[in-house]
């Protein structure tokens, strides 16, 4: 696992070390374990299937619970969202993000938001707009050697409709860095139109925070 991520900037010693430990614990495959439940995600959303596939379909996420239950682990030692060098870092909550550029005050990266993250008409739900940009915001807060922060408050901005199943440029830029807060701006964009913008106000952890 490097210790950079896709743009080069490097990993906080925590991030770095998190990410080092996931990768030592996966299993052969984990990542694509997670890829094909993002899949089917977006498959239960978008799809109508008759009576037949939804019992079968049932009976197989059944068999893949009953399956993965006996190896529940204590929030330590479980992997999930913690590959930070990987796009989506290895979870199906929020739609990957892919960087293209990154350094320690810019971040430049692109989105698909699938079915899953739809709303109606077309238009990606408002909360998963919200959900993403604090994945983004939060990446770059924690990037260039920071400490580790949280999401003290995020204020987005709705300009116009955010399209399911198309490539969207995202940009966060650190604006401001006082003591323990750090303020920064992101925009969701489609093209040269603004779907979206947030405010993003994260804060350092304490030493012994979690």
């Amino acid at each position: 696992m490097a210790d950079t991520d896709r743009g080069g900037v490097p990993l906080a010693p925590f991030w770095r070390r998190w990410s080092e430990e996931a990768a030592r614990r996966a299993a052969p495959g984990w990542l694509e374990m997670v890829e094909r439940l993002r899949r089917l995600q977006d498959a239960v959303a978008a799809s109508t299937p008759p009576a037949d596939a939804v019992a079968r379909a049932t009976a197989l996420l059944g068999e893949a619970e009953r399956l993965l239950e006996p190896y529940a682990a204590g929030e330590d030692e479980q992997i999930y969202g913690r590959f930070l060098a990987v796009p989506g870092r290895g979870q199906a909550l929020c739609p990957p993000l892919r960087l293209v550029r990154c350094t320690a005050t810019e971040l430049l990266g692109e989105v698909v938001f699938g079915a899953f993250h739809a709303g109606s008409n077309g238009a990606v739900h408002g909360g998963a707009v919200a959900l993403f940009f604090d994945e983004a915001i939060g990446r770059l807060s924690d990037l260039g050697g920071r400490s580790r922060s949280r999401t003290a408050a995020l204020d987005v901005d709705f300009r116009s409709v955010t399209p399911v199943g198309r490539p969207l440029t995202v940009r966060v830029a650190l604006v401001e860095e006082a003591g323990r807060k750090r303020r920064l701006h992101a925009r969701l964009e489609d093209g040269d139109r603004l779907c979206a913008e947030a405010d993003g106000l994260f804060v350092a952890l304490r030493e012994g925070q979690q």
